[in-house]
């Protein structure tokens, strides 16, 4: 059975749904500002209650165009100690509520054994070409 999808943004150059992938409830929400291609940078607010602590968190993100893989990449964005994001360290339970530009991750790991603590599906629909 396919996930239900969730409109993100619409415009009259594109629209953005996401559906949930990790099992069980998820307390998340993300929006994006502007919603169009036409601009170079986006500005997103977030709010997310993590099912993990999150000392150390890695990331992976994977992109297909018709079918076929166009990009995977894989960080660690928490790894304990001076992490340079304002996220890290946060505790299963509390609330991240923060605004800003943000680059969105689609699949977000917990611990050494990756407990899997956040997996999106993010869908874009381009309605025109871009020049």
């Amino acid at each position: 059975m396919a996930e239900e999808k969730h409109l993100l943004c619409r415009s009259d150059d594109l629209d953005i749904f996401f559906s949930f992938c990790s099992p069980g409830a998820i307390i998340f929400s993300f929006t994006v500002e502007p919603c169009s291609l036409k601009v170079s940078v986006w500005w997103g607010s977030m709010f997310w209650i993590p099912k993990a602590d999150m000392t150390t968190l890695s990331a992976r993100i994977g992109l297909w165009h018709e079918g076929v893989k166009a990009l995977k990449w894989e960080t660690i964005l928490c790894h304990g100690v001076d992490d340079e994001y304002s996220f890290c360290g946060t505790l299963k339970g509390e609330t991240i509520n923060t605004t800003g530009e943000y680059t969105a991750v689609f699949e977000a790991f917990s611990g050494h054994f990756e407990e899997l603590v956040a997996c999106l599906n993010y869908t874009l629909i381009i309605k025109q070409k871009l020049h």
